[in-house]
C-alpha cells in the first residue's frame, strides 16, 4: 500500500522566506549589495528545501496486521503496523497516528523511530513496526487505518504528512456473557432434547455423519468415532418442541446504553439456548433492515448449525426508525420464549404479554435506567402477572449484570 503526502513549510520556513525577500528589498532600497546577496540566500534556502522534498519525497508501504479480524465488544483486538521504507532517502523520526472508529479515543499516536532508506546494509533499520492494543470497541462494523505519519526536516524548514494503508474493516460482535443467573430455562423441552441424545449415543444403529466446526463436543459419538477413524457426531431431528424464541425490544426511541445491553443479552441468551441443544428463531418487535439490507428477524438456526449468520445480524441491529411498525402478534407455540425488553414511558404492548399463555416458559428481561426505577416496578408487575418470571438490568449500573429475578 503506498502514500498519499503533503509537503508544507512550516513557520520557521515561512519566516525565512518572508524575512529574506523583505531583506533583499530593504537592501536594494539601500542600494547595499551584500545585505542583498545574504537576503537572497536566506530566501533561497526554504525554496531549495521545499523542492528537494518534492524532488525526492519518501516512498513508504506498510502492512497491517489485526488480530482477531473478529471480535466480541470489550474484548482486546491487537494491531501490528510495519512502515517500510522504499526511497533512497531516509526517514526521520516522525509522529504517528492510526485512526480507528468504535473506540473512546478516535486515533492511537505515538513517535516512529527514524528509518533508514533501502541502500542501508541492515534490513531491520530499513523498517519499523508500531503495536498496540484496542478493548472496548463498540459493536457494528469498525475501521483501523489509515495510518498517518507527520515528519519535520533536519533544518525545520518543511512539515510533511504521509497518509499511509487503506482503512481495515473488524466486525465487532456483541458481547457474549454467561446468562446462568437468568435461568434460562431448560425444562420439559429441553430435558426431553438431552435425554433423546443420550439414548441415541448409547445405540449402535445411531445415525452419524463427520463432525464439522460449530457442532457442540456432547454430541460426539465415540463409538463411531473410534471405527470411523474420524470425528463422527450424532445427527438427530429436531422437531417443533424444541425450538426456543428470542425476541428483542427495537422499539424506536431506546437510550443508547439500555439498547446496547439489551442487545447483548439476547446475544448471550441466544448463545445459551443453542447450547442448551435447542433450534432458535429469534425476533424483533419492530422488524427494520440494517446497514446490509437484512433484518434480525424470523432467523431460524438449528441446533447443530453455528450461529455465525444470527450473530452477524446483532452486530448489525439498531433501533427502528419513527415510522416502523410493530411486528404481528407471534402465533403461540409451546415452546421457551425469551424476551428482552427496554422499559419505557408506553407500557408493553398486551399482546406481547399474551405470549407467555401460550409458551412452554417465559422469561422477560427488563432492562432499565435509573431515572424510571418506579415505572420499571410496574411493568415489571404486569409481567409477572401475565405469568412471566421476571429479571431486571439496570443500564446505568456499574456492572448491569449483577442481575436480581
Amino acid at each position: 500500500m503506498g502514500a498519499e503526502t503533503r509537503l508544507r513549510l512550516t513557520r520557521r520556513g515561512w519566516g525565512l522566506l518572508i524575512g529574506g525577500v523583505v531583506l533583499a528589498l530593504v537592501a536594494d532600497l539601500l542600494k547595499h549589495e551584500p545585505l542583498r546577496y545574504c537576503g537572497v540566500v536566506i530566501a533561497a534556502v526554504p525554496v531549495v528545501v521545499y523542492l528537494l522534498g518534492m524532488v525526492f519525497p519518501p516512498r513508504l508501504t506498510i502492512t497491517r496486521t489485526v488480530y482477531p479480524a473478529t471480535v466480541s465488544a470489550g474484548d482486546r483486538l491487537r494491531v501490528v503496523v510495519e512502515v517500510q521504507n522504499q526511497s533512497v532517502v531516509p526517514l526521520p523520526a516522525a509522529a504517528y497516528a492510526d485512526t480507528i472508529t468504535g473506540a473512546q479515543a478516535r486515533s492511537v499516536g505515538g513517535v516512529l523511530r527514524a528509518i533508514g532508506s533501502r541502500l542501508h546494509p541492515r534490513e531491520g533499520r530499513r523498517r519499523s513496526r508500531i503495536a498496540y492494543g484496542l478493548s472496548e470497541l463498540r459493536r457494528g462494523i469498525q475501521t483501523v487505518g489509515p495510518l498517518y505519519l507527520e515528519h519535520i526536516d533536519g533544518l525545520g524548514i518543511t512539515r510533511r504528512v504521509s497518509e499511509l494503508g487503506d482503512a481495515q474493516t473488524i466486525e465487532v460482535w456483541p458481547s457474549i456473557r454467561d446468562v446462568a443467573a437468568l435461568e434460562i430455562p431448560a425444562q420439559r423441552e429441553g430435558i426431553e432434547t438431552e435425554v433423546a441424545l443420550g439414548h441415541a449415543g448409547e445405540a449402535d444403529d445411531v445415525m452419524t455423519r463427520e463432525y464439522r466446526r460449530g457442532d457442540a463436543m456432547r454430541r460426539v459419538h465415540w463409538r463411531a468415532t473410534a471405527r470411523v477413524g474420524e470425528l463422527q457426531v450424532r445427527q438427530e431431528e429436531h422437531h417443533s418442541e424444541t425450538v426456543a424464541r428470542v425476541l428483542l425490544d427495537t422499539a424506536p426511541g431506546a437510550d443508547e446504553a439500555a439498547f446496547e445491553l439489551a442487545v447483548s443479552v439476547a446475544a448471550s441468551v441466544h448463545q445459551r439456548l443453542h447450547d442448551l441443544g435447542y433450534d432458535t428463531e429469534v425476533f424483533t418487535t419492530h422488524p427494520a433492515e440494517d446497514i446490509e439490507g437484512a433484518t434480525l428477524d424470523q432467523i431460524r438456526t438449528p441446533a447443530a448449525t453455528p450461529l455465525d449468520e444470527v450473530m452477524r445480524r446483532y452486530m448489525l441491529v439498531q433501533p427502528a426508525g419513527p415510522d416502523a411498525e410493530a411486528l404481528p402478534a407471534l402465533p403461540p407455540k409451546q415452546t421457551p420464549v425469551v424476551y428482552v425488553g427496554i422499559v419505557r414511558d408506553q407500557p408493553a404492548a398486551t399482546e406481547l404479554l399474551e405470549l407467555a399463555a401460550g409458551a412452554g416458559s417465559a422469561v422477560a428481561v427488563l432492562i432499565r435506567s435509573a431515572a424510571n426505577a418506579s415505572l420499571a416496578a410496574r411493568e415489571a408487575a404486569r409481567f409477572d402477572h401475565a405469568g412471566w418470571r421476571v429479571v431486571a438490568m439496570d443500564a446505568s449500573a456499574r456492572d448491569p449484570w449483577q442481575v436480581r429475578p
